[in-house]
């Protein structure tokens, strides 16, 4: 029998070191981590060389006195556990015993240190685990941990260390979260003596402190709190998603950490809102009962278990999901007092949020025409307007002739009164619209601005009116490539892609029906055989009422066997084995979804096979009959998160064309 050894104290040591130091960001979260538990407010942190050559981290927090400074060092040493029940509500960060003497085993460190007792300070150098030094130093109060050489005496961890720039990138990447996890405290991060981010307290402050501006302009608050749950912090729209989940932050009772279960239901919220192999950036914090969550299931305290995973996921879900909702509006062309949420394309840097306003004012007609800048209508508006004033039969009813009336008047007044009030009056764009287009159709019984100069036109309540019967209000300009509208509105100018906009139109009607149970029926004519194993077998019998609901007619089968006799005429042509595959990839969060949700992507499917594709070719008014027929507005993404919509100023045109620097 092979002979059992104890092992030394410098031999388990490496051990735990393997467990908790894998690298300069794990020394550097560990040690941070234990400012933050000493209850540090401000936190400096310096490393040189991707943190290999060394790790400097002070902190002013409560400090340690000369005789625990020894003890601090040992393994299973902590002030954050007293006994065994202390496990169940833990409420540190710092509390696995072994950190310190993990990063001492692997490294030459030095603890200085002085609390409001001491009269002057301590410190304590450790190489290997041993310590080579100690005395008193004259400090402030405050605690400062140096660490140098890491690794320097297990090589062949050493050797598998990445490049310093690519370590320094994932230390960054801690102190970002920790950052962001901890905003009430002052961070000062700096890489080879140049500081990369300070934070100045509060997390919006920390947001852009850590981000790019696209980054923090691009993300959307929220708050909610279900229970003795509270769901905080903030998540991007989907102009700003990335490639990776670098950007992603979920933090637990301040702990930060990576979790399935937050993930999945992040990503179920966003659904189809995000391109696909995106993914959204979020900084969401989760507080909860301490003893409804485990943190001891990781050596390097990473991940977590919940004593609830369903009602961890329903929270994450619904407070991400009525983020997204409450921020998504379709783009309503020429409507005014309307306001929406675009991505302004421009050189300038955004806003926090870029706001565009139908209303906005507008210059004079006399200013727009020395700028050479014509909003003449279409020739369609154009004729009914004529038509108005020629009195057509078609037009021959009450209400049109009281119109005609009232307009004839208006128009006998501007062309014998030389003498119009010079009043700088502000009309909406869709007005200004309204009263150059009907100028410029040249009708019988009017005059030619261009000719008579006329400064201002005082706002009209009639032709508001005349503007909102005639509902031409957004100059259709073409279409380029094939595939791409421009539609100028409102001072801007808008650019569509024609396939994402009607794939989006039908996959919102389609949507409707589901939500409004109204999805029709299709009975196979070879019902279909569902094999399930257990799990998969309690799956289908959790949610078979909602998949009937849908026009899934599924019945047990007989072992663990079901069979669909009927799917919805939506999907007539759907894979029901791929369908029940994904559905199962996707079993832990189904039960909190909503019927629409199980077959979202079915629907995004159905509706790009459905809608015009990019390269027909559309005139003016096909162009117009289809934005028309969006009574809500056309959408600003396609229903795989493409953007359908990109909007410039004049101001963005006359940046391109260097007519302002």
């Amino acid at each position: 029998m092979t002979k059992i050894n104890v092992l030394d104290a410098s031999v388990f040591n490496l051990i735990s070191a393997g467990e908790v130091v894998e690298r300069p960001a794990s020394v550097v979260k560990e040690l941070v981590e234990n400012s933050i538990d000493a209850g540090a407010t401000s936190i400096s942190v310096e490393i040189k060389d991707g943190g290999i050559s060394s790790i400097l981290i002070v902190d002013n927090g409560c400090g340690i006195d000369k005789d625990n400074m020894r003890l601090a060092f040992l393994p299973h040493a902590t002030s954050k556990l007293a006994k065994a029940e202390d496990l169940d509500n833990i409420a540190t960060l710092g509390f696995r015993g072994e950190a310190l003497a993990s990063v001492s085993a692997v490294a030459q460190v030095t603890m200085t240190s002085k609390t409001a007792d001491d009269e002057v300070g301590n410190f304590i150098t450790l190489s290997a685990g041993k310590v080579v030094e100690e005395g008193k130093r004259a400090i402030a109060q405050s605690t400062s941990i140096l660490v140098e050489n890491l690794f320097f005496n297990t090589p062949v961890r050493k050797k598998f260390l990445k490049k310093p720039k690519q370590e320094e990138a994932n230390v960054t990447a801690i102190m970002i979260q920790l950052a962001l996890a901890n905003p009430e405290i002052k961070f000062r991060y700096t890489v080879d003596n140049k500081t990369v981010f300070q934070t100045n307290g509060g997390l919006e402050e920390a947001v852009y402190a850590v981000y790019n501006n696209e980054i923090a302009n691009g993300l959307l608050p929220f708050d909610a709190t279900y229970d003795n749950y509270r769901v905080y912090g903030y998540t991007g729209n989907a102009s700003i998603a990335k490639h990776n989940r670098n950007y992603q932050t979920i933090i637990i009772n301040g702990r930060v950490i990576t979790n399935q279960t937050v993930s999945t239901a992040v990503s179920q919220a966003y659904g189809n809102r995000l391109m696909t192999r995106t993914f959204p950036v979020f900084v969401i914090n989760i507080v909860m009962p301490f003893d409804e969550v485990d943190v001891n299931v990781h050596p390097t305290k990473t991940d977590v278990r919940f004593a609830d995973t369903h009602k961890v996921f329903s929270c994450v879900y619904k407070a991400i999901l009525s983020t997204l909702t409450a921020q998504e509006q379709n783009l309503v062309l020429g409507k005014t007092n309307t306001e929406i949420n675009i991505q302004n394309v421009s050189n300038e840097k955004p806003a926090k949020q870029t706001v565009i306003s139908q209303n906005a004012e507008t210059a004079s007609v006399k200013s727009q025409y020395e700028r050479g800048t014509s909003i003449a209508t279409d020739n369609e508006k154009d004729k009914t307007i004529e038509a108005l004033f020629n009195g057509d039969k078609n037009l021959e009813n009450d209400k049109y002739q009281a119109l005609i009336a009232k307009q004839k008047k208006v128009v006998e007044e501007l062309k014998f009164n030389k003498d119009l009030p010079k009043v700088h009056s502000k009309v909406s764009d869709s007005m200004g619209a309204s009263i150059v287009g009907l100028y410029d159709s040249k009708p019988k019984n009017t005059v030619n601005l261009t000719q008579k100069k006329q400064e201002v036109i005082q706002e009209s309540s009639l032709l508001k009116m005349i503007d909102e019967q005639l509902d031409q209000e957004f100059k259709v300009v073409g279409q380029i490539f094939n595939t791409y509208l421009i539609v100028e509105t409102g001072g801007l100018v808008y650019f569509i892609d024609q396939h994402a906009c009607h794939e989006r139109l039908i996959y919102d009607r389609l949507l409707d029906d589901v939500n409004s149970n109204n999805v029709g029926v299709q009975y196979m004519l070879v019902p279909f055989i569902l094999d399930c194993n257990n799990t998969q077998y309690e799956y289908i019998s959790a949610i078979q009422e909602n998949l009937k609901t849908l026009g899934f007619d599924i019945e047990e089968f007989g072992g663990l066997s079901f069979k669909v006799n009927s799917v919805p005429h939506l999907l007539n042509d759907i894979n029901l084995a791929i369908f029940f595959d994904e559905l199962f990839a996707e079993r832990q969060s189904a039960l909190s979804l909503k019927n629409a949700d199980l077959i979202r992507d079915k629907l995004a499917q159905k509706a790009c096979k459905s809608a015009i594709k990019a390269g027909a070719q559309l005139d003016n008014e096909q162009i117009k009959t289809l934005l028309g027929s969006m009574k809500n507005g056309i959408p600003l993404q396609c229903p795989h998160g493409r953007p359908a919509v990109l909007s410039y100023s004049r101001r963005d045109f006359d940046k391109l064309f260097k007519r302002i620097i």
